[in-house]
Order: C-alpha cells, then sequence, then structure tokens
C-alpha cells in the first residue's frame, strides 16, 4: 500500500498551484513514479521480460533502472562521503515485488523532498565523489531520468496493446485554441479573455 493517497503524489497540497519548489519536484517525480508503478503492475509477468527489438529496453530494465538511481541519489543527497554509501541491493526478480519496492522508494523521495529547505536544496555534492553539483541537481536528475523512463514505458505499454488499440491521436494545442476562440465568438465561454 502506498504511504500517501494516489492524488497526492500529482498534487502534493491538493492543488495544481505550488507554493514551493518541493510541492512541484514532487508532483514531477512523484507524480510520474506512482502512474509508472500503475502501468508495471498492469504488465503480465510472462511480459516483464519482453521488447519489441533488441535495442529497446523491458519492463523489468526500466523499472530496475528506475528504482536503483533512486536509491543511488538519495544516498548522495543523505551523505556526502561517497565512501560511505551502500552498494544498491539486488532488485527482486518478482514484479510485484519490483513494483512494491519503486512505490515504497516513491515514498522516500515524497518525504525527502517535503521536508527539504530551501538551503538543503542548494547545498553541494559530489556525484561518485567527482562532478560537484548541488541537491537541486540532484532532484533534477531524478527527475528527468524518471519521466525518460515513464516515457519508454509507455511506449512498451502501446506495443502491448495495455492501452488501447485506436491510433494514437495527440491533443495538440491549436484544435483547443479554435474551440475557445469559437466558444468566444458564439458567446458562451465566461472563462476565457
Amino acid at each position: 500500500m502506498p504511504a500517501h493517497s494516489p492524488e497526492d503524489y500529482w498534487l502534493p497540497r491538493g492543488s495544481i498551484e505550488y507554493t514551493t519548489e518541493n510541492e512541484a519536484y514532487i508532483s514531477l517525480l512523484c507524480g510520474h513514479l506512482f502512474a509508472m508503478i500503475q502501468k508495471l503492475r498492469k504488465i503480465p509477468a510472462d511480459r516483464w521480460d519482453w521488447t519489441p527489438d533488441q535495442a529497446a529496453p523491458t519492463a523489468r530494465i526500466l523499472a530496475s533502472h528506475t528504482w536503483q538511481w533512486l536509491v543511488c541519489d538519495r544516498q548522495h543527497i543523505g551523505e556526502p562521503d561517497v565512501f560511505a554509501h551502500a552498494d544498491i541491493p539486488p532488485v527482486p526478480t518478482d514484479p510485484d515485488a519490483m513494483c512494491d519496492l519503486l512505490l515504497t522508494e516513491t515514498d522516500n523521495w515524497y518525504d525527502l523532498l517535503l521536508a527539504m529547505t530551501p538551503n538543503q536544496f542548494d547545498a553541494t555534492r559530489k556525484q561518485f565523489g567527482e562532478t560537484e553539483m548541488n541537491v537541486r541537481a540532484f532532484v533534477c536528475h531524478m527527475i528527468q531520468n524518471s519521466i525518460y523512463k515513464h516515457g519508454q514505458l509507455a511506449t512498451l505499454f502501446f506495443a502491448l496493446g495495455l492501452d488501447g488499440t485506436e491510433p494514437y491521436d495527440a491533443p495538440f494545442p491549436n484544435p483547443i485554441y479554435a474551440e475557445i476562440r469559437a466558444a468566444r465568438e458564439a458567446g458562451t465561454d465566461a472563462a476565457a479573455g
């Protein structure tokens, strides 16, 4: 079970109007992780190692890669001395156990991000004892990495036929603009202005 409600991952204060970078980071990182976990749970166990092409990752690789870097970067944030870091534990072979572990790590990041102060985001660390960066950069690295892995998983999800079978129809902005302009001209849109 998640430590937070599903809505908390996307809307940590119950609103998309973020008042701190903490809330924005939680929404971006934990929201995508939670959605990714929900997709992972829908992939049949016999398809966890399936790929549409040898150059493409499997669901297992995406889940494992995401989890391992979350643990690694959280260690960098919490302990500046890389020699005090533990090796990342082996990942479970069972898909449900992997999803549970990823959810636990999502909750770890939620709590970490919620508690951080601006000064803590500014604190410097050295990635693997070499590349100096502030904690904010580690957080942004995990946001970028997790959203990228979530996107790769979405492609697998489509390829497995788990997200519908109709041709993909992207919601481009111009039809929305046309709709609100037409509504304004018809005098039916009080919100546009």
